[in-house]
């Protein structure tokens, strides 16, 4: 029988990212995470709950890759190493969320850091509401998660 290649996924993390009451125009930043599997790419999962009041519909949730070198802590954006305020400038769009105009409101995406390369040594993500309201106020009405994965012969 010949060798396959398949994806082999590792278990499914949370990421370290505070949301509760996200203001507009604000961004935040996850903990930085290893990579020490060396895994290329990850599929990230996001659900964001809108605040109590409704933002406009057509507005955005994005989410940002930030790389971290493993070496002299070199990181996208002057990302810090933990859950934190950002200002995203030069970080790589890895896809929105686009929300439509409902208060309280949970809005759920799945995005494959893929065609961005690989993830490097450390890597975490950043999330900017580009509404016009606050996200949730509870943390736990927000979900991070993500699973690396890599192409393995079987």
């Amino acid at each position: 029988m010949a060798n396959e290649i398949r994806t082999k996924f590792d278990a499914v993390q949370t990421f370290t990212i505070t949301l509760a009451s996200l203001a507009s125009a604000s961004a935040r930043q996850s903990t930085i995470v290893s990579n020490a599997n060396s895994r290329n790419a990850a599929v990230i999962y996001l659900r964001i709950e809108s605040g109590g009041t409704a933002p406009a519909a057509g507005t955005v949730y994005e989410l940002y890759l930030i790389r971290d070198d493993g070496i002299t802590t070199l990181r996208t954006d002057n990302a810090g190493p933990t859950d934190a305020a950002i200002t995203i400038v030069n970080a790589q769009l890895i896809g929105t969320i686009v929300v439509t105009n409902n208060l309280n409101t949970n809005f759920t995406a799945d995005f494959d850091t893929a065609p961005l390369g690989p993830l490097g040594p450390k890597w975490g993500i950043a999330i900017k509401n580009s509404t016009d309201q606050a996200l949730n106020g509870t943390e736990g009405n927000h979900i991070k998660e993500y699973a690396t994965y890599l192409p393995e012969i079987q």
